[in-house]
Formats: C-alpha cells, structure tokens, sequence
C-alpha cells in the first residue's frame, strides 16, 4: 500500500497508508485536531540517480523544435513493383 503525505494547518504534515484505490482522494482528517488537510505532492528521490539518465529524463520534458531542413536525409526506398513489372496491377 503506498503512502499519501497531507498538511494540516495547525499541526502541520503527516503521512497515512491508503488502498491504492483511494489515489485520488485529495484531503484526509487530521489524526490529532480532526481539521481537515490537503494533500501534499511528494517528488521521487532522485537523488541517488545517475547524471547522464536524470539529464535526459529533465530536458524530456520540453518537445525540441527541428526544422526540415536540419532533419537527417533517409535514402528512398526502392518500390516493392519495381523489380516485379509483370505483378504490378494485382
């Protein structure tokens, strides 16, 4: 069961185990005033992961722009009829 972290105004933040079922679920009672609280997005540690995979993962993010003419130059294919004339109106 994975753990949903949520901030409550007066006493601050605390983290409760939910079904994952209730993924969604966006605000949760407060264990010591009763208040309710919002949840809290929590990133993934990252830290520990290599330069080079987090470099890519970051500049993942924006879609890069390329003009046609910067794109590589793919040979054109034979057509498959060429070599066959005779099968070619099937």
């Amino acid at each position: 069961m994975p753990y949903y972290s949520f901030r409550c105004q007066d006493c601050g933040e605390f983290t409760v185990w939910h079904r994952s079922s209730k993924r969604n679920k966006l605000e949760e009672e407060c264990p010591t005033c009763s208040n309710i609280a919002k949840r809290v997005f929590t990133p993934p540690t990252v830290y520990r992961m290599d330069g080079k995979l987090k470099q890519t993962i970051e500049s993942g993010m924006e879609p890069k722009l390329v003009k046609k003419e910067d794109m590589p130059v793919k040979p054109r294919k034979r057509a498959a009829g060429a070599a066959r004339p005779w099968q070619t109106g099937h």
